[in-house]
């Protein structure tokens, strides 16, 4: 798995109270209502994600900012990220020709009034894979907080002294499109049956690896899966087996879930599940 870290390729705020000031070149990023009705902070980041080839798939993308002020007084706030709709440049930014924005969240960070100040992350993974896939334009994001009472935060922006308190964008990816197959619920039959069940197969075609993520919801220590092979998806075509059998431990124990990848050529996987009968899987199947 690869990672790039990102810092922003645009960043500003703008303020209700100054509609027509421009605050790209500040060190601060301001967030949510300050004093009184009027008087609401909002900022505006975007990040260049173009240097991650469209051939790879995002696994995780966590936005990371430095608080340096915190006056939420009483209960919680959120601290929304919202995308932005149209596009828009930071040197001429200001309240009144802040672009549109999506006004359901994309994802949101907890603020409490003891919430200490520091480094936060915020996952945006969703947002950014429609960013990469190309399904919505990346306009970049706006931060906003709550605009109805008093509670203002603050972030370090690009402008400030010391780059590790710069806003950045964390994405971690592989090389090659991932493809995610459908979770499959396993329910490992009861006596008189035979204790073992198979899961769906997955087709292979030309990709080079499938992996089969199996998580025993179970308390029983008699779960055992392996690997198996085919040249067909019919369950009564023959299946071959791959590998050895791995056993799972019981739920709440470490061990309770593997990973398992094929590694020969084949047309079709599947995972081969044997217990005591009653036992319940999950089986994340997951190719490339």
């Amino acid at each position: 798995m690869a990672s790039f870290t990102f810092v922003p390729c645009q960043g500003s705020y703008v303020s209700e109270w100054y509609p027509l000031q421009n605050f790209s070149s500040s060190p601060a990023l301001f967030v949510s209502r300050y004093q009184q009705k009027g008087d609401i902070y909002r900022s505006l980041l975007q990040f260049d994600l173009s240097s991650i080839d469209s051939n790879c798939t995002i696994e995780k993308a966590e936005l990371i900012l430095s608080m340096y002020r915190n006056e939420v007084e009483t209960g919680v706030m959120e601290l929304g990220v919202h995308r932005i709709l149209n596009k828009w440049t930071e040197n001429t930014s200001n309240w009144n020709n802040q672009p549109p924005f999506r006004t359901i969240q994309d994802a949101a960070l907890l603020v409490y009034p003891h919430t200490q100040l520091g480094i936060h992350t915020i996952d945006i993974s969703d947002l950014v894979r429609e960013w990469h896939k190309g399904s919505i334009p990346n306009n970049g994001l706006f931060l906003m907080g709550e605009e109805e009472s008093n509670g203002l935060l603050a972030f370090r922006s690009c402008n400030y002294l010391f780059s590790s308190d710069w806003p950045k964008l964390a994405v971690k990816f592989i090389e090659g499109v991932l493809d995610r197959e459908d979770t499959q619920s396993i329910n490992i039959p009861c006596w008189p049956q035979v204790p073992i069940v198979e899961s769906s197969p997955v087709a292979l075609g030309p990709r080079k690896i499938v992996t089969f993520m199996i998580h025993n919801l179970s308390q029983s220590d008699q779960v055992k899966v392996r690997i198996q092979l085919s040249y067909d998806k019919d369950p009564d075509s023959v299946f071959f087996d791959s590998g050895s059998w791995h056993r799972l431990e019981p739920q709440g124990y470490p061990g309770e879930a593997i990973a398992l990848s094929t590694t020969e050529a084949a047309e079709y996987a599947r995972v081969l599940c044997w217990g005591a009968g009653g036992e319940e899987l999950l089986i994340y199947p997951r190719s490339k």
